[in-house]
């Protein structure tokens, strides 16, 4: 079959250089081109690692520690996936409150695919988490799928299955060792859709009207706002690998596991902080499996606003009061599940779950006012 190379790239062309953009989009949407470049950089180191990466009787860790002192260029390759996990959830959460603060919920379907890449994102990156068996890993794993047994009825049989036997082991670092990238692919589909839904759609702008009109097209007038802040965090993804390594990992992670001791204080990386302090915040561990849920899911609440209520209100300080509201209390619920389980943390995560949630149903209630 002849490929026709002239019209490929002319589709391209206008697809991406000549593809029409709100003269007013600024900085904050450049996110997106930061999160693909990432992503790539990702896909990349993550296949490198599974070359030398190997499952053993005693679990994973002495293979990592392998590929950082005896593969050339290990270590580099490791931290560069390490760390790129902590880079791509800061630009996915910052491009998650762009599309809060902006109204981006109103493009359903390019909202819909966000909320599942960024559901799946966090599977992922558990996944993954867990491949280097230390003791944080170990243990945390066996908390967090504890978890499932909460469901009535079948949580037990999900245990049982993800465990791959009576209690976490080889068994299961073997399955999340598989599912790491097979979701992972599967999250590139979903990726790929969420592409072509946004380029269909358009992007709701920060003066909340229509995307038709004062348009103009992308290269140059928008790229070189992508290419500053792609340059930004690409310095920072550069300190984060070369300078401070270690600096968002568990020291607990570089102890090999030990069934007779526990970590004394379990916590996950900071990227799932915010949903760890949701959790501890109800006593119930059903309740609290359905609000950690919930803190993701719920950004589907958002698709009830009134669209012509988002466009007159999105640019007012009303609608931009609420917004910052719901992404401090997103911060300060991080900053909270880093702390022990004791007082005043606890009470205080309970006080900003309910502003968490709140302020999301505020921001429906305020568009159809």
């Amino acid at each position: 079959m002849k490929v026709n190379v002239g019209y490929l790239l002319g589709y391209l062309k206008n697809g991406l250089l000549d593809l029409p953009t709100p003269v007013s989009l600024n900085y904050l949407y450049g996110v997106g081109f930061c999160l693909g470049g990432i992503y790539l950089m990702q896909v990349v180191s993550g296949l490198i690692l599974s070359l030398f990466y190997s499952v053993g009787p005693d679990g994973g860790f002495w293979s990592l520690v392998a590929i950082m002192q005896e593969v050339w260029m290990g270590w580099c390759v490791r931290f560069i996936h390490s760390a790129g996990v902590s880079v791509f959830f800061f630009c996915v959460y910052l491009h998650v409150f762009r599309g809060v603060l902006y109204g981006g919920f109103l493009k359903k379907g390019v909202w819909v695919s966000g909320v599942l890449v960024l559901f799946m994102l966090m599977g992922v990156s558990f996944m993954g988490y867990v491949l280097p068996w230390g003791s944080m890993s170990y243990w945390g794993v066996t908390v967090v799928t504890s978890m499932i047994g909460a469901i009535p009825g079948i949580g037990g049989l999900v245990v049982e299955w993800v465990w791959g036997g009576p209690t976490v082991g080889v068994n299961t670092l073997a399955r999340f060792f598989s599912l790491h990238y097979l979701v992972s692919l599967l999250l590139s589909l979903v990726i790929l859709y969420h592409l072509v839904e946004l380029h269909e759609k358009g992007s709701f702008n920060p003066l909340g009207v229509s995307s038709e009109m004062d348009k103009v097209v992308f290269h140059t007038d928008f790229s070189v706002k992508d290419i500053w802040g792609a340059m930004g965090v690409l310095l920072m993804y550069g300190v984060l690998v070369f300078e401070h390594p270690y600096a968002l990992m568990d020291s607990a992670n570089f102890e090999e596991v030990s069934l007779s001791s526990t970590p004394s204080h379990i916590k996950p990386e900071w990227y799932f902080l915010f949903a760890y302090s949701i959790l501890r915040s109800v006593e119930s561990k059903l309740g609290g499996v359905v609000l950690m849920a919930g803190s993701i899911l719920g950004l589907l609440v958002l698709l009830a606003s009134s669209s012509e209520g988002v466009s007159r209100f999105v640019g007012l300080k009303y609608w931009k009061s609420v917004s910052v509201v719901w992404g401090m209390s997103f911060i300060m619920l991080i900053l909270l599940g880093s702390r022990e389980v004791e007082y005043p943390y606890v009470e205080l995560g309970k006080y900003f779950t309910c502003i968490y949630f709140l302020s999301l149903s505020s921001l429906v209630w305020l568009s159809w006012l």
